[in-house]
């Protein structure tokens, strides 16, 4: 039998904070509550725990490499962070410290917080041969990221104690969540890390310990019930099946807990439930009814908490239903933020707000002006990406990031090349300027309402690689230069392209991909990179070079000067719209299918490409060269359809992903 090794956990919790950070309680909490479970003799049974609260860069930095550096061979560490996680502006994870600050931008001072890379590194370079990884914070997936190549094998040690490996478990994958969930002591995610381990819950039936992948699978089911938009996510799950963190007491008390948890069904334990465990559960395991009743409260805990959430959410829909009905858009966004603090799910609130707003006023609900979507029924699921995009106020501030999700596909090209469709949901939004809009033209007006089917729109604007791989493909009426760009790059948007050139490149695309491509309608385009909002930008009332590329000489409202980069840029690397379209504003103009027309007069209703005799074409969006006026949401350009210029592309749009 191979020498037992011991089990050190360093649990770090951070909520005061500098400049720009919200100041948190339940970090505090969640650490005592985590030393306390792992220090437990018949729980954790841990050899050392290390709680530290509130560390500057230096002490974190300090407690992390002084902790691993100790470790041997046989050794299991545990390293457990609650507080907040961020993004910096280049994309890189950090974990902050009580000296973390934000810029005025919004942006992380990235020497105040400890990044990732540091925390890899030294868990790869000590010895232990268990490694788990608990992160209570935002954008936790991140951490995993460029981790993956950590040795996972077996070494010969007790079964019990686990194979060699590293597990990350984190409160969230790539989004936001309630770190700091209104009136509780502890985030949902540590509370639920707790009772999994302080009940033997989270073991398997008549198992004796409790395995890393078991502890996710019911902090996950918990989690998912009381705050259903929080997702749990675990990396290399698979080792994490085989590294036991803490006893399980295997009584009849913990036997009576698993059949109480089978029988739950949609919150609640039916009469015949209850009839069975008591009549049978109870007199054979030996289950008092003070025992049972306990038991019983523990186990349908979050279930209360979803309800309590949504009652708190019902009754400020009521209040402001006699206040302040129909609501505006401020007032929308302040209950899209509580739907989000509480964790609800969109179906949750729109069933509250049928049932307060009424059947007549449905249209006008929260969930559906704010997501702008219609209720469409599809046979098949897509898959899901995650991203998050911010709101910027008169200033060019960032007020807000918002977390979101949206569906997707992938067209193959050929040579390992794919094209990213995005679900544009089908709604309705006021197309053209808002009246006195800086930098408005006549051609914007007059103001008019368009209903625009669902349809699926690129991701991104089309790239060099992408225009390459369907260049090489049969030619439909026209030829095609493989390499037509100036500025090189084959993540960037493939320029000096015509109109008839874009047209020839959606014809091949859907002679390949079986499917209707072409260029989308000037009305899909606006109502696409609008994604619901009214104001000027899709960020907010002005833009800002860090969100976008434009000439950053020049300013819109109020809004702060900043870089000119002279050239295109990759896609990608500024943040999305709502829908998860990137670079709708600048970059590169993108050409429609419609016609020009000098105004709105009579223009179609319905979303579709109105057409005209005339040889010029729309463009929209703006790009590198123009200052950001050029890049608004409602700004119309114009070029001949057989013309070409370094700052003119497109992206491509289809009405259904399947034939």
């Amino acid at each position: 039998m191979a020498e037992v090794g011991r089990k050190i956990a360093l649990l770090i919790g951070v909520g005061d904070y500098g400049t720009g950070l919200k100041s948190l309680q339940c970090p505090a909490n969640g650490v005592t509550a985590m030393e306390t479970v792992l220090k437990n003799p018949e729980i954790g049974g841990f050899d050392q725990v290390v709680p530290v609260l509130n560390p500057d860069v230096g002490e974190m930095r300090s407690r992390i490499s002084t902790t691993l550096a100790q470790l041997k061979k046989d050794d299991l560490v545990l390293f457990y962070f609650t507080g907040h996680g961020i993004k910096s502006a280049s994309g890189d994870f950090y974990l902050t410290t009580a000296q973390s600050q934000l810029f005025e931008n919004g942006h992380l001072i990235t020497g105040t917080a400890v990044e990732a890379d540091f925390i890899k590194g030294e868990l790869r370079n000590c010895y232990a041969e268990r490694k788990v990884i608990v992160l209570d914070c935002c954008f936790g997936g991140a951490f995993a990221d460029g981790f993956l190549t950590m040795d996972s094998g077996a070494v010969d040690v007790e079964a019990q104690l686990g194979d060699k490996g590293w597990c990350v478990m984190t409160a969230a994958t790539s989004q936001k969540y309630a770190l700091e969930p209104l009136g509780e002591d502890l985030s949902v995610y540590t509370r639920y890390l707790v009772e999994g381990l302080k009940t033997g819950g989270a073991a398997l039936d008549g198992q004796a310990f409790v395995s890393v992948q078991h502890w996710h699978d019911y902090v996950k089911q918990q989690v998912k019930v009381a705050a259903p938009t929080t997702e749990p996510a675990i990396f290399n799950g698979l080792a994490g099946e085989n590294i036991w963190v803490a006893r399980a007491k295997v009584d009849n008390l913990q036997r009576y807990r698993k059949q109480v948890q089978k029988k739950v069904r949609r919150g609640r334990l039916s009469a015949a439930a209850k009839t069975e465990l008591s009549a049978h559960w109870q007199p054979l395991l030996g289950i008092t009814p003070e025992q049972a009743k306990e038991i019983a409260h523990e186990v349908l805990k979050p279930y209360r908490e979803k309800a309590k959430h949504l009652a708190l959410y019902a009754q400020a829909l009521a209040e402001e239903k006699e206040i302040a009905y129909p609501f505006d858009d401020e007032l929308i966004a302040e209950f899209k933020s509580l739907q989000r603090t509480f964790g609800l799910s969109d179906r949750d609130v729109q069933a509250e707000e049928k049932r307060i707003l009424g059947e007549q006023m449905r249209a006008q609900s929260v969930a559906q002006v704010v997501e702008n979507r219609e209720v469409l029924e599809k046979s098949k699921p897509y898959p899901m990406f995650s991203f998050e995009t911010f709101q910027v106020n008169e200033q060019g501030k960032i007020i807000d990031t918002v977390a979101e999700e949206a569906e997707y596909f992938t067209e193959e090209l050929g040579n390992g090349v794919t094209l990213d469709m995005v679900r544009i949901p089908g709604g309705k939004f006021l197309m053209g300027a808002a009246k006195g809009e800086e930098g408005a033209s006549k051609d914007e007006y007059p103001h008019q309402e368009v209903r625009v089917p669902e349809f699926w729109m690129g991701k991104f604007v089309v790239t060099q690689a992408q225009w390459g791989a369907v260049a090489r493909l049969a030619q439909v009426k026209r030829e095609l230069d493989g390499d037509p760009a100036r500025f090189k790059g084959a993540q960037r948007p493939v320029e000096q392209v015509s109109w008839e050139d874009a047209v020839e490149f959606c014809q091949r695309l859907s002679q390949h991909a079986g499917k209707d491509y072409s260029l989308p309608s000037e009305a899909q385009w606006e109502y696409a990179c609008r994604a619901g909002t009214t104001t000027p930008f899709h960020f907010g009332e002005t833009l800002i070079p860090d969100l976008a590329n434009y000439d950053g000489k020049y300013t819109y409202g109020k809004g702060p000067k900043g870089t000119y980069r002279e050239k295109t840029t990759e896609v990608g690397i500024f943040s999305p719209n709502n829908f998860g379209l990137y670079n709708m504003h600048g970059n590169i103009w993108e050409w429609c299918l419609d016609g020009w027309h000098d105004t709105y007069e009579n223009a179609p209703a319905d979303g579709s490409e109105w057409k005209s005799s005339d040889e010029r074409k729309v463009l929209r969006g703006g790009s590198w060269s123009n200052n950001p006026a050029y890049c608004r949401s409602a700004n119309r350009g114009w070029d001949a359809r057989v013309n070409r210029s370094n700052s003119l592309g497109f992206r491509v749009m289809m009405i259904a992903p399947r034939t």
